[in-house]
């Protein structure tokens, strides 16, 4: 067995700093935090080449003391903890005396700070760890903390972080989140020069909202209290929206990301869909933040509590009592009620070319799943002398054809038709649908479509740049299948970000088919005679007819001379 020695300083503390500062968005975290345990009112963030040259994060906070520059920078020094007690009720967004110690070891830092009741201020600079300069300075009073060259000294890690648009999409996300949890703080965000996102620290968190969500659909709210916690849950409906919504989540100020709380938004999404913003407020004894460095993940005491807090908000706003407006509701924490699932809504005088907005589905079952009915493909009826009989009270479709009874099921034949025509638009040269009317995209979205743009422009569609925004102005033209422009736009980013293949149209398109397969026709949805004879032709052009997407049959049939032996006329 080797020998056990000590790892070098310049080693282990660079280890350390793999856990705290991952990328750009991480060094933005930790500082924005430090911001707002000072006290400050406004914080500034300014990134250059999505801050993988330089960061900076100013506030007008109580500042640090000149003396206290240099211990800033070292490791386990902090301002707010002092004894083994204090981790048990943890009121601060930091406190393990990490995150400035950590990014010095991978980038060079500049720190400026005064304090209120000193003249000037001070000022301390780093250099592959080491403080390199302390001298007094002229500086407002907060603090100014400068990264520049992150990970210029690990060649290995620089390389995995994104593009300059991707960083900055993450550190925007973030910072968005933050500015919705403290709307009394006025946040900027800064990229290259230009303003990104700000707000005004008024206090009004729908307004903060507002600029974060999609216009139009209404911000409803609700206050549920019960048990060892106060819950405020925020909540915005994408009904006929595809896509999942966003989940902001804070356990006292702190964004975390906890799997108790999104599998009860999972299951909260099932009766409403949409974006949700959760603020938890409970006693520090009860929650456990000191899980990993990057102070994401805790541990809460009573677990079911969180769970059951949802979902009483969800039965709030379920209600047409409460909403829109703001409602206190005590309850009493017990265990979620069971539900059962709706039935599909059915629709009458459907169109096979107009299809609607619906959710996309993560994935899609490999396509041409062998099935063993209608397998010999040259005795596929004809149109000519194809007759609709009716839907039975299954749903299902029946037809007479010349060689016997064919019993359809009409969401799985729609299925097949609609993937299809995905698969064949995608497969032909690249086809454009222009917007009669361009779509602006939310800042949030236009960051987001930045770092995929060359893929997205590559698969039809285009964006144009106007006084009002970034502008979407084409989309795919996937077949004669219909989509929301933006719901189009979002599935795609979600594959996108999703793809570890390399393979961007075979990702693209696939989406596309799950999007239409879920907006095929129910089995509830009545059909008149011309549209299930519509569908008959329409999937009898299809290259494998028989089976749907996902390998199940889509018809059954019953030959003539079944029906004479079964009646016993043979």
């Amino acid at each position: 067995m080797p020998a056990i020695y000590s790892l070098p300083e310049n080693v282990w503390s660079r280890i350390a700093a793999g856990e705290v500062v991952e990328r750009p968005a991480s060094a933005v975290k930790e500082l924005t935090e430090n911001a707002l345990d000072a006290g400050a009112a406004r914080i500034s963030v300014m990134l250059k080449d999505g801050g993988r040259l330089r960061i900076v994060v100013e506030d007008d906070g109580e500042g640090i003391a000149f003396d206290d520059l240099p211990l800033a920078l070292m490791y386990h020094a902090t301002s707010k903890l002092r004894e083994i007690s204090d981790l048990e009720h943890i009121s601060t967004l930091g406190y393990r005396g990490e995150a400035l110690a950590s990014l010095a070891a991978v980038a060079d830092v500049e720190i400026r700070s005064r304090q209120a009741d000193d003249d000037e201020g001070g000022l301390v600079r780093t250099h592959d760890g080491k403080i390199t300069e302390h001298v007094r300075a002229k500086c407002s009073q907060g603090t100014r903390v400068q990264v520049s060259d992150l990970f210029s000294g690990l060649p290995a890690r620089r390389k995995f972080l994104k593009s300059a648009s991707g960083e900055l999409r993450r550190a925007a996300v973030f910072l968005r989140e933050y500015s919705v949890c403290n709307p009394g703080v006025a946040f900027r965000l800064e990229h290259d020069g230009r303003e990104i996102f700000s707000t005004d620290g008024s206090g009004d968190r729908r307004r903060v909202l507002a600029k974060i969500w999609p216009e139009g659909a209404e911000i409803q709210t609700v206050n549920i209290t019960g048990g060892h916690l106060a819950l405020e849950c925020w909540f915005q409906s994408r009904a006929g929206i595809s896509g999942r919504g966003d989940l902001m989540a804070f356990v006292n100020g702190r964004a975390v990301n906890d799997p108790v709380i999104r599998s009860a938004v999972a299951a909260a999404a099932r009766e409403l869909a949409g974006n949700w913003a959760l603020f938890f407020t409970l006693e520090p004894s009860l929650v456990d933040v000191n899980i990993h460095p990057s102070k994401a993940e805790v541990r809460f005491r009573y677990p079911d509590e969180i769970y059951t807090s949802i979902h009483h908000a969800v039965r709030s706003l379920g209600s047409p009592a409460v909403i829109p407006e703001t409602v206190t509701a005590p309850v009493r924490i017990s265990p979620p009620a069971k539900t059962q699932p709706s039935s599909p809504p059915s629709r009458s005088g459907w169109n096979f070319r107009d299809t609607p907005t619906v959710k996309a589905t993560p994935n899609f079952p490999a396509e041409n799943v062998q099935g063993e009915i209608f397998a010999d493909t040259e005795t596929v009826p004809e149109d000519s002398g194809v007759r609709f009989m009716g839907q039975n009270s299954g749903g299902y479709l029946v037809y007479d054809t010349p060689e016997g009874l064919v019993i359809a099921d009409p969401h799985a034949a729609h299925e097949r038709v609609n993937y299809e025509r995905i698969k064949s638009a995608a497969e032909n040269s690249r086809n454009v649908q222009k917007l009669l009317v361009p779509v602006i995209l939310h800042p949030t979205l236009a960051l987001e479509t930045a770092e995929f743009e060359e893929a997205l422009r590559d698969s039809g569609f285009e964006f144009v740049n106007s006084e009002s925004g970034v502008e979407m102005s084409a989309v795919p033209a996937v077949g004669s299948v219909d989509f929301e422009p933006e719901a189009l736009l979002r599935a795609s980013l979600r594959a996108l970000k999703n793809n570890h293949d390399g393979d961007t149209r075979n990702i693209l398109w696939r989406t596309w088919a799950t999007m239409a397969c879920k907006a095929s026709v129910k089995l509830t949805t009545k059909l008149t005679e011309e549209e299930a004879l519509s569908l008959w032709r329409e999937l009898h052009g299809c290259e494998q007819p028989f089976v749907c997407p996902h390998g199940r049959p889509v018809m059954i049939e019953l030959k003539n001379e079944d029906l004479l032996r079964r009646f016993g006329r043979e």
